[in-house]
This record gives C-alpha cells, structure tokens and sequence, in this order.
C-alpha cells in the first residue's frame, strides 16, 4: 500500500496505523498508539522473561487478530530472548478480511524489521493477509524457533468454545480484542471467558485485555480467574489481566485492583454478560444483563 492512507485508516500518536470499524464506528486501537497498546496492554502483562527456560512449546491464542499488532509485538519481544523452547504456536481468529489488507503495511513499521524479514522470505503469504496455516523461523537469541501460525477466518463465538473442547490447557497467553462490551456484548460473556479458563495452561497461563469494565473483570473471577490491572495507555485507564489462581510469581503479574475498582465488581457495574449457547444477539444479551441487575439491586 502507498504512502497514502485510505480514508478508514489512521496514524496512531506513536506513528502505528489504526483503521475505523465500518459497523460500530469504533477505531481498531487506542489513539495514542496501536503498537503501544499492544506492547502495554497485551504484552507486557504476559512477564515474557519468565518464558526464558521454558521447554516444548509455547502457545498462544490472539481473538480478534485485527491489524495483528499484538501477534506481531508478542513475536518481536520474544525474538530478544534467548528461548529454549522447540517451538511457537499462534492461533489467530479474525472473521473479516478487511484489517488482514493492511498486515503488509504493519510489518513495514521499523519496530517489526526482524520479524517482517523473516515473514517476507519465508511466508509471504501471510503479509498479504492470507488466512491459512504458515511456518516460519523465528530467530531467538542464537537460535532459530519454529513458529507455527493458524490464521482462521470464523467468528470467534463459535472457534472459542471448540478449541476449549479439543486443545484444554494448552495455551500460555490468551489476547482478546474485540471491539468494547459497549458495542459487542456478546463477545464479553462470563461464558466465554469460562472457554478461556480451560484453555490456559497450568499454572502460568494469562487472558489479557484492554477493557477494564467492572462487568467483564467479574466475569473473569466468576471463571475463578485472579484479575489484576495493567498500565494505563493514552486517556484509557489500563486493561485488565486474568490468570489461574495458582500462578507462580504473582507479584510480578500486573497491579491489585484500587479499592474503588474491587468494590464495583460486587454492585451493579459487575453484572456480567450471559450467552450460555453462545447464540444470543446485543440486544438480547444486553436486556437479560439489565433485568439481572434489576433483580439483584432493585433500589
């Protein structure tokens, strides 16, 4: 793509391009920057150095893939490690082909140069925004790590809850970015989120997310997630950051709750979004979380 942005696409403050949502009006990153929210808010909460002596493979679940900057930041960032690990896998679920147009340009950003060489001569395809299944070689300190990378093209309401069923435990770090609760309840469900819960790996595995709503934070805990919170980015207050209640090191992972953020999550603000069949639309999601709220805080 040239210089030239079309006119849905924008530069973030940090020189990382965003693009706008044609249905809900939204734009894909924070304005402050689509690279530094992915590093900030996605991950650096995933304590990579941690990730240093790890053996086998590590796995990670990127839902809403997007314009792939939190995919393509976590690859950089573990490119500076000296990993021990025999290999990387990624699944990656986007439903649109829209934002995949656009990955091509994102590498060229010079804080991906490692990993745009090496996707370039070795999985041209996937810059073009192919879904499908790639592999490529990832340097790693002095060592070269095979990363094995599903891009699927499905709604994530459906790929979730069957990857729950055939890959449990299997994933270190879980991205969910899907547009707000605001606009996509559905796709923020204490449901969902209870798929994730089973898909992390024991006992380190972390879901990570921008939003730092009182209503999906509970909808963590209801999974018997640990929630904490993570830095702020722009005008945002920080995301949020869940993992199983026996994670090692948990001092090191994100912040506590401030005390006005934990006693939200017991009132109103912390109902959470219910689709048990995971078919349910906004609206009906939204209507059903308004009567709970009703009956569980009637003044």
């Amino acid at each position: 793509m040239s210089q030239e942005l079309k006119e849905d696409a924008y530069f973030t403050h940090d020189g990382s391009l965003t693009l706008k949502d044609d249905e809900t009006g939204e734009l894909y990153h924070n304005r402050a920057g689509a690279y530094t929210e992915a590093l900030a808010n996605f991950v650096e909460p995933l304590n990579l150095p941690t990730f240093k002596d790890e053996t086998g493979q590590l796995a990670f679940l990127d839902v809403c893939f997007g314009l792939g900057y939190n995919t393509f930041c976590l690859l950089s960032e573990l490119a500076k490690n000296n990993l021990q690990v025999d290999s990387i896998k990624i699944v990656a679920i986007e439903k649109f082909q829209k934002p995949l147009l656009y990955l091509g340009r994102v590498l060229e950003d010079e804080r991906f140069r490692g990993l745009n060489q090496c996707i370039l001569s070795q999985t041209p395809e996937l810059a073009e925004g192919h879904f499908g299944s790639w592999k490529f070689m990832l340097g790693c300190g002095q060592r070269q790590i095979p990363v094995h990378f599903e891009l699927l093209e499905v709604d994530l309401r459906q790929a979730v809850p069957r990857l729950a069923s055939e890959m449990p435990g299997v994933f270190d770090g879980i991205f969910h970015d899907p547009f707000s609760a605001r606009r996509a309840p559905e796709f923020w469900t204490v449901d969902l989120f209870s798929c994730y819960a089973q898909l992390l790996k024991q006992p380190n595995g972390k879901v990570v997310t921008y939003s730092a709503a009182s209503a999906v934070r509970s909808a963590f805990q209801m999974c018997g997630l640990v929630v904490r919170r993570t830095t702020s980015v722009g005008e945002k207050h920080g995301g949020t950051l869940a993992m199983r209640p026996n994670v090692l090191r948990l001092h090191e992972c994100g912040m506590p709750l401030l005390e006005e953020e934990q006693a939200k999550l017991a009132g109103r603000a912390g109902v959470p979004y219910r689709d048990k069949q995971f078919c349910k639309t906004s609206r009906e999601i939204l209507q059903q979380r308004e009567q709970e709220q009703r009956e569980l805080f009637p003044w």
